[in-house]
């Protein structure tokens, strides 16, 4: 069981004489005019305040971001059998994933063209494969077709004309084993959204995997300071010190991940590689020295598992994982002996495992509002949304997501825990939410006009509010 440590003062003594490095600012794109957004992305190294609590920059990014992205609404099994829904929320929206059949899932505007009463609630089943109107009890068959108008005699002909009062379909398209939709029928396809980042997520067979659980927290936060947390781990040494084992200020170092931007605001994450300043020789990339690779890639596996509630990996991949830490094998031999027991596990379990493939991602950003995390066949899944028009609020979710194994079929989907209070997530997943919190109440101070960013351990983030921009300024 990792003991937890205390966080207070860890850094401050531990500065070292550095290597240098480039360092160039992350400016924005040319080919679009950001100059008259408001607190726009100017330098490539300083980020302003207002962005994260500017009401009228949040109403901006609700009407030219939100209504015009592709963002994640479900997961496919979420919605199994015909009448299935689950509700989405964003902004001042409310969509429904419907099953409509086995085949076909469709997304609706969550409103009665009635009198504006919303149709579903959070996750259920529509009975008799009917949409019912809980006020006046106006009824649709699963494709959004009308069925049934109570008194409708009582209306002028022209005015509920089907064409006025079958639901109003969002454009969707599933992808990985989601349900990504888009309010803006003249956007970009899904393909040239997510652009060569599908390189990088297909062979991670996302769709193979179900969700285990989903936890979400609605956060004193902008949902840009809850990503932000996420998509940097520049933080890790001080926020993290049980992943840091025990190393402090300069003894971890910073600059052991590089960040590859995939276009339109996504990022896949690869490890720095770097040579032996003596031998020249390629040297295992990792943050701390004081531990040898292997042992460093086990611990840490150790830590997640614990620290994310299984979400990072599970039971099986640590008990894996436990067995090679006893073998008494060379250091160098403990990750290629972790993986050789893992497949045959997996094969011998009838767990469909994706080949090993380099381009798969293990960590990575999918613009506006998607990070993950994982480990072939596992992953730790996080979503940020703003929730209403507040730019002081988000939904903050977490997914823990598993190929499962094949022999147990289709089970029931998993449903949403929460709203959770901070104490109530996993200590790792603790550890983040507590410093959002914190940022949040910070960006207001009148002290602080403008967050001051490293463009190489924090590209990510730069590359989220270049995008963002380029939204804004259309």
């Amino acid at each position: 069981m990792t003991t937890q440590i205390e966080q207070n003062n860890l850094a401050g003594d531990g500065e070292l004489p550095l290597p240098q490095l480039e360092v160039n600012p992350c400016l924005p794109d040319l080919d679009v005019d950001t100059s008259g957004v408001p607190f726009r992305m100017a330098d490539g190294v300083h980020i302003p305040a207002e962005r994260y609590y500017d009401q009228e920059f949040a109403n901006l990014e609700n009407r030219k971001l939100w209504m015009h992205t592709w963002q994640w609404a479900a997961r496919v099994e979420d919605v199994q059998f015909p009448g299935d829904y689950v509700e989405y929320k964003v902004a001042e929206e409310s969509v429904m994933v419907v099953r409509v059949d086995e085949e076909t899932i469709k997304v609706f505007h969550n409103v009665c063209p009635h009198r504006a009463t919303q149709l579903a609630l959070d996750c259920g089943s529509f009975s008799g494969k009917q949409i019912v109107c809980p006020f006046h009890g106006w009824r649709w068959n699963l494709d959004g077709t009308q069925s049934y108008l109570y008194a409708r005699n009582g209306f002028i002909a022209e005015s509920i004309d089907p064409s006025k009062i079958n639901l109003k379909e969002v454009r969707s398209e599933i992808r990985y084993g989601f349900v990504w939709i888009n309010f803006d029928n003249d956007a970009p396809s899904f393909d040239e959204f997510i652009g060569p980042m599908d390189r990088h997520l297909e062979p991670m067979w996302m769709d193979r995997m179900r969700v285990r659980w989903w936890k979400y927290l609605d956060l004193p936060a902008n949902w840009k300071v809850a990503t932000e947390a996420f998509i940097e781990a520049y933080h890790v040494m001080q926020a993290h010190p049980e992943l840091a084992f025990g190393a402090t200020g300069d003894d971890y170092d910073a600059d052991f991940l590089e960040f590859h931007p995939k276009g339109n605001g996504h990022f896949n994450v690869g490890a720095r590689m770097k040579t032996d300043e003596v031998t020249g020789a390629p040297m295992a990339p990792m943050p701390v020295t004081h531990l040898p690779f292997g042992e460093f890639f086990l611990e840490q596996n150790r830590i997640m598992f614990e620290g994310t509630a299984g979400a990072y990996l599970t039971e099986r991949e640590e008990f894996i994982g436990d067995r090679v830490r006893h073998q008494g094998l060379p250091d160098e031999e403990m990750v290629p002996a972790f993986f050789a027991e893992y497949f045959a596990y997996a094969q011998d379990a009838g767990i469909p495992l994706p080949p090993p493939d380099p381009e798969a991602s293990s960590y990575g950003y999918v613009f506006p509002n998607m990070v993950f995390l994982g480990l072939t066949g596992n992953l730790l899944l996080y979503r940020m949304r703003p929730i209403g028009s507040d730019p002081n609020v988000c939904r903050f979710e977490v997914f823990a997501l598993q190929i499962p194994v094949e022999a147990d079929g289709e089970q029931a989907p998993a449903q949403p825990e929460g709203p959770l209070a901070v104490k109530d997530l996993p200590f790792v997943l603790r550890q983040d939410t507590e410093n959002i919190q914190r940022q949040q109440a910070g960006y207001r101070s009148s002290a602080f006009a403008e967050a001051t960013m490293s463009p190489r351990f924090e590209k990510m983030i730069y590359g989220m509010h270049n995008e963002i921009d380029r939204y804004l300024a259309r």
